[in-house]
């Protein structure tokens, strides 16, 4: 055997140092490359399944039981309020709905992990379970898939590779004990992701507003002592003059929401055509919303363009436009939009009614609040 000189084995010390070097240098680059962050989570998990709910809210109970476990929903939590899951580590799902303001966002067009603007306003998280259909345009029909769309939209959160995601998650320590803990191993997929991610948005119910104190009912409420005067006053013109109880009504879900569409004549010409842009003759119907948590949600409309209830109130009252797919209930006889005549006393109750949806619990419950914190 040859004797290898010995500046040959220097020299390949030192390349073999420069390239280590290098390497770790690319690896430092890496965007999966994190210590473990700190959690604050419970030796034993929220309980999300088996959460207490009202009456007129036991329709939900069924579908928490089988659908959520508690170690799922935990992990969803944590992916929920996570940046790592956007492609450089700035934006989290959380960005865009703050748990203080009924999970919505405070600015008309949310920012996206660029510095780049959505083109709509972010939806508020109401009682997802309660869902058929999601986003303004009702494009997508599957939570599992919803969940994901944020994530990989390119201005949102921009992590379109999914190999990718997985591989970052996986050499994040935190997750193994939680993704053990959910599905029975460490091992992170795509799949897994969606599901912890759904389970989490099903377990967010929101049931305990003074609203539902007065027990909703068809086109009413049973206990209407619950509420005080002016509130009443603002539920009677809800469901009677203002007619807001078309739409939003608590026949089936107790949401104030029909799982349909509607042009509110918010513009003659619509330059957003919501259903429109896939289903011809569609322009200007958006998804009607749940109310919900409403005085927390501001701004209002697809596109934030009301900052305040009294100004969306104001719309309804006087404002509406003639677009070509305007709703029955906002026509008159000639097909002219209508004028409610609402007066200033009015439109003041049915703010002050609206503001009864508020649930404390819910924007304040440790179970949905950031993880990281």
């Amino acid at each position: 055997m040859k004797n290898i000189p010995s500046i040959s084995i220097a020299a390949l010390l030192i390349f073999g140092s420069i390239a280590l070097l290098t390497n770790c240098k690319k690896d430092a680059e890496l965007p999966y490359k994190y210590e473990a962050d700190v959690l604050k989570l419970p030796e034993q998990p929220f309980v999300y399944r088996d959460q207490p709910l009202p009456p007129h809210m036991s329709h939900l109970q069924f579908t928490l039981q089988n659908k959520v476990t508690d170690h799922g929903a935990t992990l969803g939590r944590v992916l929920f309020y996570d940046p790592k899951l956007s492609l450089n580590n700035k934006i989290a799902c959380a960005s865009c709905h703050l748990q203080e303001k009924g999970f919505a966002d405070v600015a008309r067009f949310s920012t996206g992990f660029d510095g780049a603007l959505t083109k709509r306003n972010a939806s508020s998280i109401t009682n997802p379970a309660d869902m058929q259909t999601f986003f303004w345009d009702a494009r997508e029909d599957n939570l599992k898939e919803m969940v994901l769309q944020p994530i990989k939209n390119h201005i949102e959160m921009g992590m379109d590779n999914f190999d990718a995601l997985e591989k970052k998650l996986g050499l994040l320590d935190y997750y193994k004990p939680l993704f053990q803990n959910a599905f029975g191993d460490e091992t992170v997929t795509r799949d897994r992701i969606a599901e912890a991610m759904s389970q989490f948005l099903t377990s967010m119910v929101s049931a305990n507003s003074r609203f539902d104190a007065a027990i909703p009912s068809s086109w009413g409420v049973q206990n209407p002592g619950a509420l005080t005067a002016e509130e009443q006053h603002g539920l009677h013109l809800f469901f009677g003059q203002a007619q807001c109880g078309v739409c939003h009504n608590p026949n089936s879900s107790q949401d104030f929401f029909n799982e349909t569409f509607a042009d509110i004549g918010l513009d003659q010409n619509p330059v957003d055509k919501g259903l429109g842009a896939n289903a011809p003759g569609m322009d200007g119907l958006f998804k009607i919303p749940s109310l919900r948590n409403i005085a927390l949600t501001a701004p209002y409309m697809h596109d934030g363009r009301f900052a305040t209830l009294e100004e969306v109130v104001d719309h309804y009252n006087n404002n509406i436009e003639a677009s070509a797919n305007l709703h029955w209930t906002l026509k008159d006889f000639n097909g002219q939009p209508v004028r409610m005549g609402l007066s200033e006393t009015d439109k003041k109750a049915l703010v002050t009614f609206l503001k009864a949806m508020t649930d404390q619990q819910y924007i304040n419950d440790p179970k949905f609040a950031d993880p990281f914190k």
